[in-house]
């Protein structure tokens, strides 16, 4: 049984493994994960200038809305994306 799991896991790309195995944990293991991630995620982020971010978000809120000059991606698309880059695909 170990043997087959393990082959299975082989063909996976290194975060799907390791979401794979998160998923797997109790719910008291999860959340404590998700909450170092969380913060490692925080502490990573570069302190921007509140109002520079301000008119970027609504710079590009304006190109998605109105001016039909970008259009967005569906989720899935991105998803999609994101495992070529990473050759997950």
């Amino acid at each position: 049984m170990y043997e087959t799991g393990l082959k299975s896991t082989l063909n996976l790309c290194p975060t799907e493994q390791l979401k794979q195995e998160a998923m797997s944990l109790p719910i008291a293991e999860k959340v404590l994960l998700a909450q170092a991630l969380w913060e490692s995620i925080n502490a990573g982020l570069v302190d921007a200038d509140e109002k520079a971010a301000l008119r970027e978000a609504a710079q590009r809120d304006q190109e998605l809305s109105s001016s039909g000059t970008i259009s967005g991606r569906t989720h899935e698309e991105v998803m999609q994306a994101a495992r070529r880059v990473l050759g997950c695909d």
